[in-house]
């Protein structure tokens, strides 16, 4: 099902086409109209069918590379994407020695696993620069410790450890996903 209609060269959502499509009364209002429940339902589907998107804009010498994500992510999602994105306007050296800049394929990897680690109960992680040009994504609750480590996008890693159980678990990410998703879940709640 498409989110938008298009009528007389003119964009209309789903709900706003659901009102233009029917015959007014003469005595209904546009309350009347919106509480009609085509449109109400049209109104809900088209939320549910918002895309999520994340646009990624390399703007070079002229500025700074900007990411930007819209749809129906977690807040907490979105606040990492910003810190992903501020990243990367480190310079070379941005620890007063020798630090690459962080690359966008590694910010761009970042940003996949966060999509796909946060949920809308999830904190959001604290996101670090990696000296080598890579990123790190931090969870430290009470009870777990989360480090997921981004050298590159062939070369991701994790570190996690419940603290009453005292078993730290280092892998790397390929072919151990589902025990971060775990222990990502864990500190969600779930």
């Amino acid at each position: 099902m498409t989110d938008v209609l298009t009528l007389r060269n003119v964009r209309y959502s789903l709900a706003e086409a659901a009102i233009l499509s029917l015959p007014w009364t003469s005595a209904s209002t546009l309350a009347d109209e919106l509480a009609r429940p085509e449109v109400v339902t049209a109104a809900v589907e088209q939320s549910a069918a918002e895309a999520r998107k994340i646009v990624i804009r390399e703007r070079g010498a002229e500025g700074p590379t900007e990411i930007r994500a819209s749809g129906p992510w977690p807040k907490s999602f979105l606040n990492s994407v910003g810190a992903v994105a501020e990243l990367l306007n480190l310079p070379a050296g941005w620890n007063s020695y020798t630090a690459k800049p962080i690359t966008l394929k590694n910010a761009i990897e970042a940003i996949r696993l966060l999509a796909w680690l946060i949920g809308p109960d999830t904190p959001p992680p604290a996101v670090v620069p990696r000296v080598q040009g890579g990123i790190q994504l931090e969870w430290h609750t009470e009870s777990t410790d989360i480090e997921v480590y981004i050298d590159s996008p062939g070369k991701v890693s994790f570190f996690a450890e419940q603290i009453e159980s005292r078993e730290p678990v280092e892998k790397p990410l390929t072919g151990n996903e589902h025990i971060l998703k775990t222990f990502v879940q864990h500190i969600s709640g779930k």
